[in-house]
């Protein structure tokens, strides 16, 4: 592929072949999860830190998702991203609680001398609720005063990908680790699992300005399954173009599936949305299937529809087990070239 491509506008070219490039091809693997490994200081491979994500994917005793997010970039954090169904045809981001949140800078992060937990933490102010985020080797707690707790173990093995890039100055590196939670969202009882996922690039970029984001990404869904007697999955299933993609899963006795050989068949609805997508990976298949009232509309509309983010559900085709909780969260960009009824590998 050569030229422009996407909705990265008239200026980006995929990368030349020059010494350095690899055509997005990227390594991919489980990791295992040490907080020093996830200081805001940490650089990895000449990548700076672009930003901490810590989000959810979460469920109350009656079947609703909720969906609570931050990001924090070493002192400035934007605002509790709230997305929820409760009440609502869809998922809608609520704007009170973001006012109620913090936001801005004075965020601080404080590591413990034996480097095996942090803390990052803001003040409450006259008009915003504190944050405070606890990270251990084996456990997290999130709290944003009256707004959430959220706390948990540490859930196995995470999983990372890198792709070098000389054409964009380094290219990047994805690190997420998923925790297991319970607690409260407004007051409202909820279990599911927490993801701290690490996001690393060239100084001054950002997700959404980079080629991933507008140009690469097809289809990508980071899912968990929580059974009775204590076992899980968790991983993720990622459709890109070219060479661009991967399928990394994990349980509790170790790697599932490692690989960036992928073919998927995903359909989509009127409006661009994912209806289903059937991932082949490795020597297994993997389904998403959509929530009903899953549809991220509010927030596709701030990221001016290049963004569709949905609920729902993945399992492994041929499992009969029932989990206790399967959540999944899937991102797809149908101005990257996602079409209805997609069936394809890359080249």
């Amino acid at each position: 592929m050569s030229g422009t491509s996407g909705s990265a506008g008239s200026t980006w070219k995929w990368p030349s072949r020059r010494r350095g490039n690899f055509d997005f091809r990227s390594l991919v693997s489980t990791c295992e999860f040490a907080a020093r490994d996830a200081w805001c200081e940490r650089e990895y491979f000449g990548l700076r830190p672009m930003a901490t994500y810590w989000w959810s994917c979460l469920t109350d005793g009656d079947g609703n998702f909720l969906a609570p997010m931050r990001k924090v970039n070493t002192e400035l954090s934007g605002g509790l991203q709230l997305s929820s169904n409760v009440g609502e045809d869809n998922l809608e981001i609520a704007p009170e609680v973001f006012r109620a949140s913090m936001q801005g800078a004075g965020a601080r992060w404080t590591m413990s001398e034996d480097e095996k937990s942090f803390r990052v933490a803001a003040s409450a102010t006259a008009a915003t609720q504190p944050f405070e985020f606890l990270v251990s080797d084996d456990e997290l707690v999130w709290t944003e005063g009256d707004l959430l707790e959220l706390r948990g173990p540490r859930l196995g093995l995470g999983y990372q990908w890198y792709t070098p890039n000389i054409d964009e100055r380094g290219g990047n590196l994805y690190a997420s680790q998923p925790f297991r939670v319970t607690g409260h969202v407004r007051g409202r009882e909820v279990r599911g699992f927490v993801s701290m996922d690490n996001f690393y690039g060239p100084t001054g970029q950002v997700y959404n300005n980079g080629p991933i984001f507008n140009v690469v990404e097809l289809a990508w869904v980071t899912f968990c399954n929580l059974y009775g007697d204590g076992t899980h999955e968790f991983g993720a299933l990622c459709l890109g173009k070219e060479h661009w993609g991967f399928a990394v899963i994990g349980d509790q006795a170790g790697p599932i599936v490692e690989t960036t050989r992928l073919t998927a068949d995903v359909h989509l609805d009127s409006d661009k949305y994912i209806q289903s997508a059937t991932y082949d990976a490795g020597d297994s298949q993997w389904r998403f299937t959509a929530a009903e009232r899953g549809q991220m509309r509010s927030l596709a509309a701030a990221r001016g529809d290049a963004y569709h983010g949905q609920a729902g559900s993945v399992r492994r085709v041929g499992d009969d087990r029932v989990p206790e909780v399967s959540l999944a969260w899937i991102e797809s960009f149908p101005l990257n070239g996602l079409d209805p009824n997609y069936s394809g590998e890359r080249r």
